[in-house]
């Protein structure tokens, strides 16, 4: 039985500060591309980076499940990136590879960008409004965390498409998303629900939205 470890929230603040900087590294890239790339270029790069991370990742975790005494030498190396939660099950970082290759192979460039966006950074508003606001329970999160969820993606949505409607619309799917994910890793649900949710809004409406 493994022993429980109290997280403090210095520790959890340098997680959720790498996670916020790691994640956002690829939508950066998407939407600036990196030294003299074309955005063709940088998006086929993006794909090998995130299915080669996705693949290393995945191989790592299954080595460390099969293992017990390499996955408690890996989770006590990595402590500092993998939640304890995640011991006995595939780690976050594994479901957000294998999403951003999912959307950045399959949807167009700025749904694609506001998707990574959304998990990267409102993410992280979610869980700081959650712990510092959260009052009002739902399901096993908070309505302050949720909202704080969808303030970010409803700001990220506008200056990427610059349009209230698919902001909006974009917004609310992706805190739902968020919030309905259960026992599934948010990692992935948050990215391709919600850019699946744009893709329809910008596409079946046809709002004028270039993607």
């Amino acid at each position: 039985m493994s022993k429980k470890i109290t997280e403090t929230k210095t520790f959890q603040g340098f997680r959720k500060m790498y996670h916020v900087l790691a994640s956002s590294l690829f939508p950066l890239a998407y939407l600036y591309p990196p030294f003299g790339l074309t955005v063709a270029q940088t998006h086929n790069w993006l794909l090998i980076v995130a299915g080669s991370c996705f693949a290393i990742s995945f191989i790592f975790d299954l080595l460390r499940l099969s293992n017990h005494q390499f996955n408690s030498r890996f989770m006590q190396f990595f402590s500092a990136f993998i939640r304890r939660t995640e011991v006995d099950k595939f780690n976050g970082s594994t479901f957000l590879c294998l999403a951003f290759f999912s959307v950045i192979f399959l949807f167009p460039r700025p749904v694609a960008i506001a998707a990574m966006f959304f998990l990267s950074l409102g993410d992280a508003a979610a869980e700081l409004s959650g712990k510092n606001f959260g009052r009002i329970r739902i399901f096993q999160k908070s309505l302050e965390g949720s909202l704080g969820f969808f303030f970010v993606a409803f700001v990220t949505a506008w200056m990427l498409f610059f349009d209230w409607k698919v902001a909006l619309l974009g917004g609310v799917a992706a805190a739902l998303v968020e919030l309905f994910s259960f026992e599934l890793d948010d990692n992935l649900t948050v990215p391709l629900g919600s850019a699946t949710a744009l893709w329809l809004v910008v596409t079946w409406f046809h709002w004028g939205v270039s993607i």
